[in-house]
């Protein structure tokens, strides 16, 4: 009995040890600067098809990574967390791709065509294509 305490106890040490480094690994890891990320440039109309076409595909190429969108702002409003949020028009009216910017950008209004840098972070079916971490690029 005693034996099986010990390795127990052992087990439990190495699991906490190797968790621990994992938070501190995760805290410690740099931010993504999307400005210094070579971008994939799509229109806001493609990557909304390459997602509502196949989802899986889109995601293998486009899921995670930096992507310069260009499009025709539908709506700007502002999230919880105070981050300006736009929504890029889709073929589709009640589809739209959802961008945050980690700053808010100056002078941009509803019906500007922008460029856009920023994460694909995914894709919710039959709602919108999400984007965090944005910047303007280009008004």
């Amino acid at each position: 009995m005693k034996k099986t305490l010990k390795y127990f106890l052992i087990a439990l040490l190495v699991v906490a040890i190797v968790a621990t480094g994992f938070v501190i690994y995760v805290y410690n890891k740099p931010h993504r600067n999307v400005a210094n990320e070579k971008a994939v440039s799509l229109t806001a109309e493609q990557l909304y098809q390459a997602f509502k076409e196949n989802e899986q595909q889109a995601n293998q190429l486009y899921l995670d990574k930096a992507i310069e969108l260009t499009g025709r702002i539908a709506q700007i409003t502002t999230n919880q967390q105070g981050q300006t949020v736009i929504d890029f028009n889709t073929a589709d009216s009640l589809v739209t791709i959802n961008c945050t910017f980690k700053e808010a950008p100056q002078n941009i209004k509803v019906g500007d065509s922008i460029h856009f840098k920023g994460i694909c972070t995914g894709y919710i079916p039959d709602m919108n294509v999400v984007m965090n971490n944005g910047i303007l690029v280009k008004q």
